[in-house]
């Protein structure tokens, strides 16, 4: 260790508080500077200082893992393992790894050696070897279904199987012709699942041994958002914080000062949305209109465009994740598809309000959602929940899924494979699609709509009682996956057909067996293991409670909306015309906005424009609020 210019040691710790580590922080620095590309840089400071980075182990491990030679990495894995109890979990990640990098190359011979004689032993979940076994088939360069490759992968009857796996039945391998070819993957995507694969096996090794990748960055971007959770004004999409002075906002920031009031309606309008781009506004109304707007660069609402006028009220609007189509939905359990860019017509959907082994009962649609591919959406009515192909021609319903409540009050998509419900029973439900698994989480009164974060993990429920909840979801459970795949554990309408407008049609067909077999590509695979399942990470109770006014019971559907930078607010209509904006974070209210005359049905916080937002209330109208700051602009 180096010494000071007077001969005494330098302190051991740093900071006004002395929290620092001084030795932990020069290796960071180390680390940073290698990572901006100053290796020589990093080097001086390792013998000037007298502490390397990592040791040779560590190191090594670390090349290793990087380079894809993974049978260094697991000859050097007990050396750098935390526990003994970490090497196996960390054993089948990288092996795993190994396995998949040898299909793509089309060692098919040695990838199945890996998974008969390395991975199988170690016990892995037989569901999990399944998906490793179908990307055998999947591979440009898979054997004929007769070959051995096809069969007797995992602990078949008569093979060599150990830790119990000999009377496993054998791994059910659909033929190779009836999957799709695995896409080839690219040297940057296998650096890319390498880098990732080192994120994952972090969490079982020493950091005193191999530090987490970018660490030093890390910590100051912890540094900036405890910043803006301690700056609830904060509300600006700038990235771009500044490192040399502490992040301020003041009221201004949020949109409170009245823009427009937009009368195109000639009764309640009960619903209004902005796309995904920021650059539409549709609204829907009692007196059987739905209205699409442009959204300027300065946050006015023009071109008021009619997309229906009929004798049923239009209750709900929905944009396409690609803010190119929108729904609109109306209590004649009707549901009609635009091209956004034209106003046009394209399909129209009937919601038959049928469950499985029930008769059919149209209803008024209760909720619409979208899936990722913006292909697929889902429409319920208060006793079914359906989901059709909107690339259709004719507008064909593909599934009937079961929903977790007698009566469903509405229902949202979550990423590829969730779906978030509440009905009259005070319960909040989450299924798995690809699993079927259903969760169901008590909620202390009645939820008639419900509103999910941008990023998936803040769901907002509004109570009957003029309360809104703020509930944090666990990672992953809103992820995006391969946005084609099949929802297999959903009910596929009858004989393989979809029900269009209330008749069937023999041309949308149900999921084919290829289909259901069909293993993602290599790439969008999970890393194994799978590591907790956020269905066992749900959370029991609400992390915020949110109230308009007193709490008394409601006769509307009142839907609030997450929105703002980094969907920091909270907003809500209520029954007295006020519109209400709170911190996601720390729940204090932030703003209390006058404006309608009667009561504030939807209120939507436009994704691009943070400081513009909108509400629709039983005075017809549509109002548009704006930051005071950005109206200076």
């Amino acid at each position: 260790m180096e010494a000071h210019s007077n001969g005494s040691l330098p302190p051991t710790a740093l900071g006004t508080r002395s929290l620092i580590d001084r030795a932990e922080y020069v290796r960071l620095l180390e680390q940073a500077l290698r990572a901006l590309g100053y290796e020589g840089v990093a080097q001086h400071l390792e013998a000037e200082s007298g502490i390397p980075q990592q040791p040779a182990e560590a190191a090594k491990f670390r090349a290793a893992v990087l380079t894809g030679n993974y049978d260094t990495a697991l000859q050097l894995l007990p050396a750098v393992a935390a526990d003994p109890s970490s090497v196996e979990s960390s054993r089948v990640l990288l092996l795993k790894a190994k396995y998949m990098e040898l299909v793509q190359r089309g060692s098919t011979g040695e990838a199945l050696q890996v998974l008969r004689h390395e991975l199988q032993p170690l016990a892995v979940q037989q569901h999990v070897l399944h998906s490793l076994a179908a990307l055998l088939l999947r591979s440009p360069h898979a054997s004929a279904p007769s070959s051995p490759a096809a069969g007797g992968i995992a602990g078949s009857p008569g093979s060599s199987g150990s830790r119990g796996w000999g009377s496993t039945p054998a791994l059910a391998a659909p033929s190779a012709g009836s999957l799709p070819v695995a896409p080839e993957v690219s040297e940057e995507q296998l650096a890319e699942g390498r880098a990732a694969l080192l994120d994952q096996l972090h969490d079982s090794l020493h950091d005193s041994l191999l530090i987490p990748e970018r660490r030093l960055e890390e910590l100051v971007e912890q540094a900036l958002l405890s910043q803006l959770d301690r700056c609830p004004f904060s509300n600006s999409l700038d990235q771009r914080l500044s490192l040399f002075s502490d992040c301020q906002a003041g009221p201004d920031q949020l949109p409170s000062q009245p823009g427009q009031v937009l009368r195109d309606h000639s009764s309640e309008v009960w619903a209004v949305a902005f796309s995904p781009d920021g650059q539409w506004a549709a609204s829907a109304s009692k007196d059987g209109s739905a209205l699409l707007w442009a959204v300027t660069a300065s946050g006015r609402l023009e071109g008021a465009r009619p997309l229906q006028r009929q004798a049923t009220a239009c209750q709900l609007v929905a944009f396409s994740p690609s803010s190119q189509l929108l729904l609109v939905a109306s209590l004649d359990a009707a549901v009609r598809l635009y091209d956004v860019g034209s106003a046009r017509l394209l399909r129209h959907f009937t919601v038959s309000g049928q469950r499985p082994s029930q008769p059919a009962a149209a209803g008024a649609v209760t909720a619409i959602s979208w899936f990722p591919d913006s292909g697929r959406f889902l429409a319920a009515t208060h006793k079914a929940v359906e989901v059709f192909d909107a690339r259709h021609g004719g507008g064909g319903l593909v599934h009937r899924l079961p929903s977790p409540h007698a009566f469903t009050y509405d229902v949202l998509v979550a990423g590829s494979d969730c779906l978030i419900t509440v009905g009259q029973d005070r319960k909040i439900g989450f299924t798995r699609l690809s699993d079927g698994r259903t969760h169901l989480i008590g909620e202390s009164g009645t939820v008639t709509s419900i509103a999910l974060s941008r990023c998936g993990r803040l769901l907002a429920t509004n109570l009957t009682d003029s309360r809104v909840h703020l509930w944090h979801l666990p990672p992953g459970l809103a992820a995006v996956a391969d946005p084609h795949l099949p929802l297999p554990h959903s009910a596929a309408c009858s004989n393989g057909t979809a029900a269009v407008n209330g008749s069937s049609s023999g041309g949308a067909a149900g999921i084919s067996a290829a289909a259901l077999q069909a293993a993602p590509p290599l790439h969008l695979l999970p890393q194994l293991p799978a590591g907790l399942d956020p269905f066992d990470q749900l959370p029991v109770v609400p992390v915020l409670e949110f109230r308009m006014g007193e709490a008394r019971p409601s006769r509307f559907v009142l839907r609030s909306c997450i929105g703002g930078a980094r969907s920091g607010f909270v907003a809500c209509g209520a029954e007295d015309g006020k519109l209400y904006i709170w911190s996601s974070r720390s729940g204090q209210q932030l703003q209390c906005l006058e404006g309608h005359s009667g009561c504030v049905n939807a209120v939507a916080w436009n994704p691009a424009l943070p400081w513009l937002l909108a509400s629709a209330g039983d005075d017809g109208t549509v109002r548009t609020y704006l930051a005071p700051a950005a109206m200076q602009q």
